[in-house]
């Protein structure tokens, strides 16, 4: 008997900072891009013994969602195996720890025939990892809170078709999430981020690639300041003297995207072009349309 669990990741962020929730406390939070063409598949089976395993054995977080949640029905019965498959490189800003712990809760959840709420795995998961991202969630986009386990806005419109080229910038030096402390934003970049989520809320109302990647552009350069991508000043560049609707960054990672039209193929010219000015940097890349599952 075995049961599995599939999340997709994402490719970081297209707002992050801090805002004022309904208790007018100022809280973290963050808005994910979802990315398809990354996941993780977990399988969780019945062992002999009392042990929770995971394999391989370096994706320890996995290992305490599951004790987590098997604690929380208070399950004593035989030992469990989880078994996590991932196609998203680890310390880029791809959510690739919590694409693991959320395929791992949803296998073992299945085995022991549970149907878990979304907002349930994000608890579960924040406990799990201290900091997890809100791809949990389907449909209209959240901003939530990573560290807390909450949701401070659910919108009422899904994010926009878009075209996207990704790009790693730094593919030699991953990013350790945890080691890096809270950001301690300015005042008037908390101002900002206020503005940012209503420009947020208009874009998503609107349908409108143009005003969701002036946001997302203006998120990135906060970023900027804190943890500084290489090249981000030549893709900044390159993405106002093109057809680009603006740039989406991990901003705890090196992933940057590029936001296109939604209707441009990977043979475009204009696609081509893009990739060629940044092998010119050295820098390879991949196209992707949203609704698609790979590039």
């Amino acid at each position: 008997m075995h049961a599995s669990g599939f999340a997709i990741g994402h490719h970081g962020e297209i707002l992050q900072g801090v805002f004022r929730g309904e208790d007018s406390r100022l809280h973290r939070g963050l808005v994910t891009l979802p990315f398809p063409p990354r996941y993780s598949i977990a399988v969780a089976e019945p062992i002999d013994g009392i042990e929770v395993l995971v394999r391989p054995k370096h994706k320890t977080k996995s290992g305490a969602a599951a004790r987590l949640l098997l604690g929380g029905i208070g399950y004593t019965g035989r030992g469990i195996k989880v078994t996590v498959n991932s196609n998203i490189p680890e310390g880029f800003g791809l959510g690739s720890s919590t694409t693991d712990v959320v395929a791992t809760i949803r296998a073992t959840a299945r085995l022991f025939g549970l149907q878990l709420e979304a907002s349930t795995i994000f608890r579960l998961a924040v406990r799990a990892e201290v900091a997890s991202d809100g791809t949990m969630f389907t449909g209209n986009p959240r901003l939530i809170c990573p560290r807390e386990g909450t949701v401070l806005e659910r919108f009422e419109s899904r994010i926009p078709e878009f075209s996207l080229i990704s790009v790693n910038v730094a593919p030699n030096h991953p990013v350790d999430t945890l080691a890096h402390p809270p950001t301690r934003y300015t005042g008037d970049e908390i101002r900002e981020f206020g503005d940012l989520r209503k420009l947020l809320r208009r874009a998503l109302e609107n349908g409108s690639l143009g005003e969701l990647g002036e946001m997302a552009t203006r998120s990135a350069v906060i970023n900027q300041r804190y943890l500084p991508q290489p090249h981000f000043d030549s893709l900044l560049e390159l993405s106002q003297s093109t057809n680009a609707f603006g740039l989406q960054v991990a901003h705890s990672g090196r992933m940057v995207g590029m936001f296109l039209d939604p209707r441009l193929e990977k043979e475009d010219k204009s696609v081509e072009h893009i990739q060629r000015e940044l092998l010119r940097l050295n820098l390879s890349s991949e196209f992707f349309r949203s609704g698609q599952t790979s590039v």
